[in-house]
């Protein structure tokens, strides 16, 4: 296993991290089974970061992985989890979070304590509430050794979050595909300038990068046979010298492994390598269903159809054929009274596409395409 210090802080941990956000559900419960011989799994094979966070597999996440871990020595492993602000209704509710977390992962401390999937919402209620004031709080009561924040907005956003506060580290969502959104690469790059480690979630865009449009997929499988596509997401991302983790959310064993192999074995991607995966990402980038550029001059629909939504997943399938993510976002847009199924074929956002696209038509012609939606 590789292991990367953060800078000057005597802390060393895996590159490779365990991510328990997606463990396996059966009947409402986490399969401990398959879950404790994951993280074994992970553990005996040198992974020393294991992140969870209250609202993880509705609510159950922190007390299973504190039960899993609860059977290796407390100095072995590092314990990341997080506190979600969007759970809690008042500033005296929050104050009372560290105990519970601190009960339910059956530990004394949390080596690892992130503000959870900040945002401009979170980011003003932490400034409301002068919740930095209260996390510090626990850290001098040792409850928690480092603050950090994981993050899902705009970079504006980003960068006055990274001002605000001295982290000790911060995660982010990254991959070859998503480099310009969210933070993106430039928010890499700030970090790495203020020496704040960082913690990478989603190097695998949530699976999609461990198999696509097998066409496009050919060019890295040709280069190396024995490499998975993951594999090639994963060093893609542990390229970067600042990133110190890498989350993977790992809930099969055939995963586990071919992570343990990858960093077991890890060698940083060549100049060729590098100029092969700007290729694939290219290449993905141009493939498309509808020719829809999220300019929504077709919006607001009569009936109230999100019709560049519908478009991006359409659209997404078409590259990574990840139906699973397909049909949890169409989902969403089902219970936002927003699918394609409802269009009732008015034709009043045709004139107004720029790009020329038979809407009606197109949202039709998904569903006949995506069966597997309805």
């Amino acid at each position: 296993m590789q292991y990367r210090k953060w800078y000057d802080k005597e802390i060393v941990t895996s590159t490779l991290g365990f991510g328990a956000m997606r463990l396996k559900v059966v009947d409402g419960e986490i399969d401990e089974a398959k879950g404790l011989a994951l993280i074994d799994k992970a553990y005996q094979n040198g992974v020393n970061y294991f992140d969870t966070a209250v609202p993880y597999t509705d609510g159950k996440n922190e007390t299973f992985v504190g039960k899993a871990l609860k059977r290796y020595p407390r100095n072995s492993f590092y314990l990341a989890t997080k506190l979600t602000i969007r759970l809690y209704k008042t500033k005296e509710e929050l104050k009372k979070a560290i105990d519970k977390q601190l009960q339910n992962l059956q530990t004394d401390y949390i080596d690892f304590y992130l503000m959870h999937a900040l945002n401009k919402n979170t980011f003003r209620t932490i400034k409301e509430w002068n919740i930095m004031e209260i996390v510090e709080g626990w850290k001098k009561e040792w409850k928690i050794r480092n603050i950090g924040f994981s993050f899902h907005d705009d970079y504006e956003t980003f960068k006055e979050i990274v001002d605000y506060y001295p982290w000790d580290f911060c995660q982010i969502q990254l991959n070859y595909m998503d480099d310009e959104i969210q933070q993106g690469i430039q928010g890499y790059h700030d970090l790495v300038k203020k020496e704040i480690p960082v913690v990478i979630m989603e190097p695998v865009k949530g699976g999609k990068l461990a198999s696509f449009n097998e066409k496009v997929a050919s060019k890295l499988k040709k280069y190396n046979p024995e490499a998975s596509l993951s594999s090639w997401a994963m060093r893609w991302v542990a390229s970067l010298d600042g990133v110190k983790v890498i989350l993977s959310g790992m809930n099969e064993m055939d995963q586990v492994e071919d992570n343990l192999n990858t960093f077991s074995n890890f060698k940083k991607l060549n100049e060729e390598e590098q100029k092969l995966i700007k290729e694939v990402k290219e290449d993905l980038k141009k493939i498309t269903e509808v020719g829809c550029t999220n300019c929504e001059y077709c919006m607001p629909c009569t009936v109230g159809v999100n019709i560049p939504g519908n478009f991006r997943i359409f659209n997404d399938y078409a590259m990574y054929k990840a139906e699973g993510d397909s049909k949890w976002r169409y989902n969403d847009l089902i219970s936002k009274k927003a699918n394609a199924s409802l269009c009732i074929e008015c034709g009043k956002c045709v004139p107004q596409c720029p790009q020329g696209i038979d809407i009606p038509n197109e949202l039709k012609r998904m569903l006949k395409v995506l069966p597997f939606l309805e």
